[in-house]
């Protein structure tokens, strides 16, 4: 009996664990193919108001279906509507800011618009589900006590800075010891329809505390400069990667399985060197020390194109230009299909800059290009690159 259990033990230990494949290595010429790219700017008119660009779009949400950008103004409530095609505002949806159909609980983090017209609001601890009159239709807490299924642990929480699906039916996102920094344990699934959690234990043999730079600017009191993770769902499944590394965990929510992935580039380093301070006495110390770090490899995030099934991603490194006999950065664009093989990698021009303090602003795909948000005088703009891939 002993012997079967242990047997049983060996059997979920191994089911949990991600499946993972050689490096892929990724050639510097791709001989099947040509690939080609044109950058230009487009700008957004505003109309009469102001956009909300605090978060520098981060709150806002594309949707491809409808060519249309909604973007969240979490202190006044109001979501401007934009059309990406027309290059122009469409218009405004005012939602209540507080009362009981009001959207501010803790601090709203973002919205989706489903495909059945309802708009999701992300707050950090609760999600909220509004009907098209703006008025609430439901709620779902983030907490243990509000959830069915798993339950999470002493002190762990869910980072309400997660995903929505297309069809609003269920959140996703990384859960662990947030409060004090901690580690990440795993991936975490809020389904929508039922009200219960599931939780995903992955290894991510987290590396990301290597690079944090550390100020205690006072007792008990942290300024830090960190890695960031990130979450892109493709359909039901999840894909976590971060801005230190180049790998990335695919969840397969059919199969309930997670496969890891690996990718030696041969244009841009594959891992963050770390040749900076991590522990700064000043502030002067601190931005020398960021500086030096924003200068290494970063990763972005995976960009899905909906209607290619093609994934992209940039990344960006201060390289020696020979040539030029400066350092200069250098942008690289990878390219991914449905099964996450890299297909084409590019190094961008020298010319070319993709906004963004760290990693890309906020990017998305609209008809085939990829368009990056450029704050230009308080005027939404985005850099657009247009890829062509033709096989020979």
């Amino acid at each position: 009996m002993k012997r079967f259990l242990l047997f049983l033990f060996w059997v979920v230990i191994f089911s949990c664990s991600p499946k993972k494949e050689k490096p892929q290595e990724i050639p510097k010429a791709f001989d099947n193919h040509t690939f080609e790219y044109t950058l230009d700017t487009v700008f957004i008119d505003s109309g009469d108001s102001l956009p909300y660009l605090d978060m520098d779009l981060v709150s806002s949400d594309y949707v491809p279906s409808e060519g249309l950008l909604y973007n969240l103004n979490p202190g006044t409530g109001r979501v401007d509507v934009y059309d990406i095609e027309a290059q122009k505002l469409k218009k405004h949806i005012q939602f209540e800011v507080t009362g009981p159909n009001g959207i501010k609980k803790y601090f709203p983090t973002g919205i989706k618009k489903t495909k059945s017209g309802d708009l999701i609001i992300r707050d950090y601890f609760e999600i909220l589900r509004m009907g098209s009159d703006t008025k609430l239709l439901d709620s779902y807490s983030l907490q243990n006590h509000k959830l069915l299924g798993d339950d999470l642990g002493e002190s762990q929480e869910i980072s309400g800075m997660g995903e929505i699906s297309e069809d609003g039916s269920f959140f996703a996102s990384y859960y662990g010891y947030f409060p004090s920094n901690g580690r990440i344990l795993g991936l975490a699934t809020v389904d929508l329809v039922s009200k219960s959690l599931k939780l995903i234990p992955v290894n991510f043999k987290d590396q990301s505390e290597k690079y944090l730079i550390r100020w205690e600017y006072r007792e008990g009191k942290n300024m830090l400069v960190p890695e960031y993770k990130f979450l892109t769902l493709d359909g039901p499944n999840i894909i976590a990667t971060n801005s230190y590394k180049n790998e990335l965990w695919y969840y397969d929510a059919k199969k309930d399985s997670l496969f890891y992935r690996a990718y030696k580039s041969n244009l841009i380093s594959n891992v963050k060197r770390g040749n900076f301070r991590k522990k700064v006495g000043s502030m002067q110390d601190l931005n020398s020390a960021k500086k030096r770090k924003f200068q290494e490899v970063v990763f972005g995030p995976i960009i899905k194109d909906p209607t290619k099934r093609l994934f992209y991603r940039y990344s960006r490194e201060v390289q020696q230009e020979p040539e030029k006999e400066k350092r200069y950065f250098r942008f690289v664009l990878s390219v991914f299909d449905a099964d996450l093989d890299v297909i084409h990698e590019e190094k961008l021009d020298l010319s070319v800059f993709i906004p963004g303090e760290y990693f890309a602003n906020k990017t998305f795909v609209h008809k085939g290009m990829l368009y990056t948000f450029l704050n230009v005088r308080d005027q939404i703009a985005f850099v657009r690159l247009k890829p062509s891939i033709s096989y020979e």
